[in-house]
């Protein structure tokens, strides 16, 4: 797994590579915060983080939804800035490769096995505002889609996201509550089954409307 990451941020199509030192000890960083202030400290954090970010990005504005879902899958949306994103369906978004694979990939290679806190503040994020995280970086991408979206307006309306699924590299996944599925399914144009195709090939599915 760790070699098929690698080759995945060795090729030209993928974003800038980052500095290493830097990725790794971001990592470390917040697992002292949340030595500090445990699972809902680190999850404050992540999530002021994320919004910081969004709110520093410009406001975008479409004439079409085609005009949106162009701009979006090019590259030239706020949305997707940091992500890969292709569309199998007019609302349905995917990304291709979790832009931290490789900050993750490096520490496991230089520190080790990443630390369970990692997973505990995801717990707390699902509990207690959205349940569709599954580690940490899954908060600060979410939380950044999620106050960036606010600042997309498409023919006069605001944009809007909603998570369905996440997958990270060694196979956990978290799909949006069944009470929600069905909703969210619908509103992507997306069956069960293909919603179930994409996840094995994929590191993120949301909903653009």
């Amino acid at each position: 797994m760790s070699e098929e990451i690698s080759a995945d941020y060795s090729k030209e199509t993928t974003h800038i590579a980052s500095n290493l030192m830097v990725d790794v000890a971001a990592f470390l960083f917040l697992e002292d915060i949340a030595d500090k202030q445990g699972a809902s400290g680190m999850n404050t954090y992540l999530m002021s983080l994320a919004s910081s970010l969004a709110k520093s990005m410009p406001e975008e504005a479409h004439e079409t939804w085609e005009d949106f879902t162009e701009a979006l899958q090019n590259g030239t949306s706020i949305l997707s800035t940091f992500e890969e994103v292709w569309m199998p369906s007019k609302n349905c978004a995917v990304t291709k490769v979790c832009p931290f694979a490789r900050a993750w990939n490096e520490y496991c290679q230089r520190i080790g096995e990443i630390s369970r806190i990692h997973y505990d503040v995801a717990d707390y994020y699902n509990s207690n505002i959205y349940p569709g995280s599954v580690d940490s970086m899954c908060i600060i991408h979410q939380t950044f889609r999620s106050v960036a979206v606010s600042r997309i307006n498409v023919a006069g309306r605001p944009a809007r996201v909603a998570q369905v699924a996440a997958v990270v590299f060694d196979g956990k996944k978290k799909i949006c509550p069944d009470e929600w599925l069905a909703i969210v399914l619908e509103k992507a144009g997306l069956s069960q089954t293909q919603l179930n195709m994409m996840t094995r090939n994929n590191s993120c599915c949301w909903v653009v409307y």
